[in-house]
């Protein structure tokens, strides 16, 4: 059927015939393929109708493909349809909307998309701070941060939604110091009042950098702005005390709360769980059970999850089975992995082999590094070899992952194992990903990486190491000269 609507599409040349068409589409519940979709617009705008391409895709909803949102955006940027009839005139400025409604729907954008959109921006007449800021967003989230920052300080105008975009976009690519140092310079501005989506973004961005000077900065700002505390607002809050450590202000913040949602229970749940309060995580499950509240598959990651880091083990096997059995949800993989984990941290080893191989899904790598991590725990070298075989087949190219078992065997004391790991790591040319960590400087936190070229004052950071390895070196040889 598909087939034969495609060929109808590719003849169309009225809106009548358009419309016709479409209505056969939705008869056939086919008005979102990912083969007619595109075809469909493409058609609407041989017939002259590009606003009639628009609200189709709009009734398309999240299902429309970002193919179908590509052939809307490249018809309005002016490029000439395949057949004879012309194309309507290039309107550039619908375009870069019609690409920034593609971006609100959560379609993600590739390379290409990004620099087809900056071609039609750059052809524009007048670009308003609309049109700035989509490309902002749309740099941001393909991770071209340079490029990001040349157009924020080219923006003639800059409004609310223009800083926003950029501290959600340095919190996409994990860069949250600058995230801060961003908010900061709009306060300092002092033009704009920060909104429920800039103040979300900044806990989250205090949440990732653990830094309790921060949190307490941000829980101060909110505090005397008398800012509203809505529910996207306490989740991030809850999430960021949690992470902070200070899981008392978390769980304040989760009872100041007057709406509470799912996503509210299950970051209670994961705060104290984090911190290691495990059993006060399931009290808050049991809570939310009796209060009625509508549960998800998500929910149930965070009880098993606290489950297994309090070694929990009946009521892990309990909270699973509700979730099957009462409540109609299927586990997904990560529901697996806390059973694999709930198992092998109680040193059920071969209990956790067991649930493993009964698991209707394929096992990923995930499984079977949480089982080398359990087994590895308690010693059993028998199954950290099985294991270990398990992983490389799945993931051979891995850098981490054949990392982890070369150290796995070298514990063991498996010296071919370690050679066999690094032999393959050398021959297929896979580089360990170099680790991070980070420090707080007064106000500032300042994240390194392996053999790092990226920090501001990396000169006199490898200056002062190299004088302190000198140091050393010489310390030891006046010891054994004394």
């Amino acid at each position: 059927m598909e087939q034969a609507l495609l060929r109808i599409l590719r003849t169309l040349g009225s809106t009548a015939h358009l419309t016709q068409a479409h209505a056969r589409l939705l008869a056939a519940g086919l008005a979102a393929s990912p083969r007619l979709l595109p075809a469909l617009v493409a058609a609407a705008f041989s017939a002259h109708s590009p606003r009639y391409a628009a609200a189709a895709l709009r009734a398309a909803g999240p299902a429309a493909s970002t193919v179908s949102h590509n052939t809307l955006v490249e018809r309005l940027a002016g490029a000439r349809p395949r057949g004879r009839r012309p194309a309507p005139a290039p309107a550039p400025a619908d375009a870069l909307a019609a690409y920034a409604a593609m971006r609100a729907q959560g379609v993600p954008p590739n390379g290409g998309d990004v620099e087809a959109a900056r071609s039609v921006f750059d052809r524009m007449d007048q670009k308003d701070v609309v049109s700035w800021t989509a490309m902002v967003s749309a740099y941001a989230k393909i991770g071209d941060l340079d490029t990001v920052n040349e157009l924020f300080d080219h923006m003639p105008v800059k409004n609310l939604v223009s800083w926003n975009a950029m501290i959600t976009g340095y919190n996409h690519n994990s860069r949250y110091d600058e995230a801060l140092r961003t908010f900061q310079l709009m306060m300092l501005e002092g033009r704009f009042r920060p909104d429920e989506a800039t103040l979300v973004s900044v806990v989250s961005a205090c949440a990732q950098l653990g830094s309790v000077e921060y949190c307490n900065w941000i829980s101060s700002f909110i505090g005397k702005s008398n800012i509203h505390l809505t529910v996207a607002l306490g989740n991030a809050l809850i999430d960021m005390f949690a992470k902070c450590g200070d899981v008392g202000r978390a769980e304040s913040i989760f009872y100041k709360m007057e709406t509470r949602c799912i996503i509210t229970w299950t970051t209670m749940i994961s705060g104290f769980a984090f911190n290691g309060l495990c059993r006060d995580a399931l009290l808050v499950y049991n809570n939310m059970c009796r209060e009625g509240v509508q549960l998800d598959d998500t929910v149930f990651i965070a009880a098993l999850a606290a489950c297994a880091h309090g070694g929990l083990l009946q009521e892990g096997w309990s909270i699973f089975n509700e979730m099957v059995e009462r409540y109609n949800i299927q586990p997904r993989m990560e529901h697996y992995g806390c059973m694999v984990d709930l198992l092998g941290r109680a040193g059920n080893l071969q209990e956790a082999i067991l649930f493993i191989e009964s698991m209707p899904l394929e096992p990923s790598v995930v499984i079977w590094v949480t089982l080398l991590c359990s087994c590895v725990a308690h010693g059993n070298a028998e199954l950290i070899e099985y294991v270990s075989k398990k992983i490389t087949e799945l993931e051979p190219f891995n850098s981490s992952y054949q990392v982890l078992v070369s150290n796995c065997s070298a514990l063991e004391g498996r010296w071919d194992g370690v050679i066999d790991a690094r032999t393959s790591m050398r021959n297929w040319g896979i580089e360990k990903v170099p680790g991070s960590s980070s420090i707080q400087v007064g106000s500032e936190v300042h994240e390194f990486l392996a053999k790092d070229t990226r920090h501001k004052r990396r000169k006199e950071i490898y200056e002062t190491v190299d004088g302190l390895m000198a140091l050393m070196r010489h310390t030891e040889q006046a010891h054994w000269v004394r």
